[in-house]
């Protein structure tokens, strides 16, 4: 019995090939779209989840002051909180480990003639281990990071500069001042981590660098900390105990301004976007974009596949009754369908695993994943491709299983059944679905391409484009007048400034007590330590007051250039106004010299708000100087980047140069955008295909089951073009109505996504307009092919047709 199933199903299948390539195809799409996605959300749900203790593991997070709406909320904390915590709360810590990089952009190591800078290397605690689960291929996690000037690299770090050599003791020059002796290797590390790094140095090296009284500050907050809470403690538990351990450490002046809070480990890849992450995190609203796109297509795909399994039935109502007349059973009919319908479904499940293995590396570059197909390792992947192939193999089997079994088996033969007009008005529902999510994804498309053209381009008010950013080095701060006056001899480099994080992507805050604030108190304002050219390099606009300037030697400890924003935060009446006011800081009691334009010192996802410009006092700038900004002439970029790396290999010969370009830095802010954008195009564009794959099947039997008529009417005188009409104007009327039903919800869905910025384009008609227009010209073409088909036919073969 079931060997004669499996024969009718291939011969149905040979049988109507074109609709069986076209169901197979679409669903195989539908499918392989629909597991490429589930398998990103399967890889961004799993960030931080392979550390044994995750679920005990906590980031400590420090809040520093909100008032006015100014300060911090931290995700790193001073020096002494990790130590202090695991003295005072013995009975809810287990462990603690802190991760450190003095908050530099790089740092260079050497090994014989190769020298890099390298940016992902930090300090960490020697008991990294006791904590997280990273990996090591040699060396002993009990004493790697136990010793002062010990390193611990990756595979990929070690390869880098001792090639096929044990890089096991092998000494590194750090910094071209402190030697590093290899102590460990780490295992490829897993990908999904908030934390990554090519190389850990023991923590002991700090001080070994600085003196032991370094990091004693209570203020200073750069240290990622982490705890490892005992078994069955509540992190609520240690919570409630920071007031009093504020209280207890914290200098006087600053208790009131802090409080602390715990993140839990796996919480932090989609949930934290606090000041200083370790590195960029990702939204959580971008998953649940992914996944609603996901569903669509496959829903796409499955109403295709329904469609054409129905439309076809009718045609085989014969076959029902010329089984029934010979014995069969309705239960065994029921069992045939649902098997051929199951069939179907799992050659396209099979042929979705290729479409998988072919479209990984392209989907892995896109979504900067390392994603794979990998039954075994991945076993909930298969689970659900089988899931997904019983699903839509049962819905497309209830059709034909459930109706055509009823029929009596007389009224068959005698040709007495009539099918009723709901399967028709349900096919109709179905395709207005289909082209309804395939508009609301084009829409969805145009409006994100459009925020995305809009943040790239919008004023920020200072000019991003022609500017080199070079990563500097405290060294530099000595040498720092006789390279910018190397670089300036060529007339291709316009000027240079420094300063401590880049403009527009980062900030610290620094405390103030301005003019008219209750003495003794700090409020924290977002600021850039910069040098006095930094206002014209970057071609910001005074609107009140002057620049910092070498005529005023006292400027970079007595004066501090405010934005206008700041103005009227403080209700200072008038840039104009604000000159001269005190604004008190650790540096003494400095005095506003000038009042800038408005500029957007970070992205525009948030507002601009109160900031200043300040300089930092001669003995400090080794510290404050970690960028130099360089504007260059728009013309011979390769020649002015040679003078640039030239000069810097004659003065600063110990530090290799490195260099990028701020608009292109810049954009990096924008990346998850971005991809969104890319990643949704690329799927509407193949819910599009899918759905057209059904319009056209779909237009292609409707032209079938009308053969006779096309040929009377052909007889009676209609036109091609009339014929062609007939044909299309039902599937276009269904194209229009999709759109009517799509454009309020997708309007809905991306205002929602845009309110995140607080700089967006306006949603404009024309994207809807647009995705209609395209909506039509798909469908009219894929529909026409087959409707001028069948009105150029011969009309007496039409009439012929049975």
């Amino acid at each position: 019995m079931f060997e004669n199933y499996i024969k009718v199903a291939l011969r149905n299948l040979i049988r109507g090939k074109l609709y069986s390539f076209i169901n197979i195809t679409g669903l195989a799409i539908g499918i392989s779209c629909f597991m490429l996605i589930i398998l990103f959300i399967q890889d961004e749900l799993r960030f931080d989840r392979f550390h044994k203790k995750a679920e005990r593991i906590f980031r400590v997070a420090q809040k520093l002051d909100h008032t006015e709406g100014q300060g911090e909320n931290s995700s790193s904390n001073p020096f002494p909180v990790a130590q202090a915590l695991k003295t005072d709360y013995p009975h809810l810590i287990e462990e603690t480990v802190r991760f450190f990089n003095f908050q530099v952009p790089s740092f260079s190591l050497q090994y014989g003639d190769a020298r890099f800078n390298e940016k992902k290397l930090f300090y960490a605690d020697s008991s990294l281990w006791k904590v997280f689960d990273f990996p090591l291929a040699q060396g002993d996690p009990n004493t790697a990071l136990a010793q002062p000037n010990s390193i611990v690299l990756t595979q990929e770090m070690a390869k880098k500069y001792f090639g096929n050599e044990n890089p096991i003791g092998k000494v590194l020059r750090f910094e071209s001042a402190v030697d590093l002796k290899v102590t460990g290797v780490f295992e490829s590390l897993p990908t999904q981590s908030h934390i990554t790094f090519d190389g850990l140095i023991s923590f002991a090296t700090v001080y070994s660098q600085t003196g032991p009284n370094f990091g004693q500050s209570w203020i200073w907050n750069p240290c990622w900390t982490y705890v490892l809470l005992k078994e069955s403690i509540y992190p609520s538990e240690l919570e409630s105990q920071f007031p009093a351990f504020v209280n207890k450490h914290y200098p006087d002046f600053i208790k009131p301004q802090i409080t602390h809070y715990l993140q839990r480990l796996e919480d932090i890849h989609l949930n934290s976007k606090l000041d200083y992450e370790i590195q960029p995190n990702n939204n959580k609203s971008d998953i649940y974009i992914f996944a609603a796109i996901g569903i669509f297509i496959l829903i796409i795909a499955c109403i295709n596949f329904m469609n054409l399994a129905t439309a076809r039935s009718a045609g085989r109502a014969r076959e029902v009754g010329m089984r029934k007349v010979l014995g069969a059973e309705r239960k065994q009919l029921i069992r045939q369908f649902f098997g051929e319908s199951l069939f179907m479904s799992f050659i396209a499940v099979l042929v979705s695993m290729i479409l998988i293995a072919l479209a990984l590396p392209v989907f892995n570059n896109l979504a900067q994943k390392q994603l794979s197909l990998n039954f075994l390792a991945n076993p909930l992947i298969f689970a659900m491709m089988v899931l997904v192939g019983i699903i839509v193999g049962v819905l497309a089997g209830v059709y034909p299983a459930l109706y055509l079994s009823s029929f009596e088996a007389i009224s068959v033969m005698k040709g007495r059944i009539k099918f009723s007009g709901r399967s028709g008005t349900l096919r109709k529902g179905l395709v207005t679905l289909q082209f309804a999510i395939s508009m609301a994804l084009i829409i969805g498309t145009m409006i994100i391409y459009n925020q995305l053209n809009y943040l790239r381009n919008v004023d920020l008010g200072f000019t991003k484009e022609q500017v080199v950013i070079v990563p500097a080095k405290p060294p530099i701060a000595g040498r720092y007048e006789t390279l910018r006056n190397e670089w300036m001899q060529d007339n291709s480099v316009i000027n240079v400034a420094t300063m401590n994080e880049i403009v527009g992507a980062h900030h610290n805050t620094h405390e103030y007590n301005y003019e008219g604030m209750e003495a003794g108190k700090w409020i924290y304002f977002p600021s850039l330590i910069v040098s006095e050219t930094f206002v014209e390099t970057f071609n910001m606009q005074l609107v009140a007051g002057r620049n910092f300037s070498k005529d005023f030697p006292r400027d970079d400890s007595l004066a501090v250039i405010i934005n206008e924003a700041m103005v009227s935060h403080l209700g200072w009446e008038s840039p104009e106004k604000a000159v001269g006011k005190r604004m008190y800081t650790p540096s003494g009691d400095e005095r506003v010299v000038g009042v800038v334009k408005n500029f957007n010192f970070v992205s525009l996802h948030d507002p601009i708000g109160p900031f200043a410009l300040d300089m930092s006092p001669q003995n400090q700038k080794p510290f404050w100087i970690k960028y130099l900004a360089v504007r260059i002439a728009p013309k011979d970029f390769r020649g002015t980047i040679a003078h640039i790396e030239n000069k810097w290999n004659t003065v600063v010969p110990e530090y290799p140069f490195e260099f990028f370009f701020l608009d292109e830095d810049l954009n990096k802010l924008y990346k998850s955008q971005d991809n969104l954008g890319k990643l949704v195009g690329y799927f509407a564009a193949l819910a599009v295909i899918v759905a057209c794959l059904g319009l056209f099947a779909l237009a292609s039997f409707t032209a079938e089951q009308r053969t006779k008529e096309i040929g009377i009417r052909k007889v009676l005188g209609a036109s091609v073009g009339g014929i062609v009409g007939l044909l299309s104007k039902e599937f276009l009327k269904l194209v229009l109505l999709s759109n009517v039903l799509a454009w309020p919800v997708i309007y809905y869905v991306m205002d929602n996504w845009l309110s995140g910025f607080a700089y967006r384009t306006s949603i404009s008609l024309i994207s809807f307009v647009l995705a209609a227009v395209l909506g039509l010209a798909i469908a009219l073409l894929t529909v026409s092919f087959q409707a001028i088909r069948a009105a150029v036919a011969n009309p007496a073969k039409s009439l012929k047709y049975e």
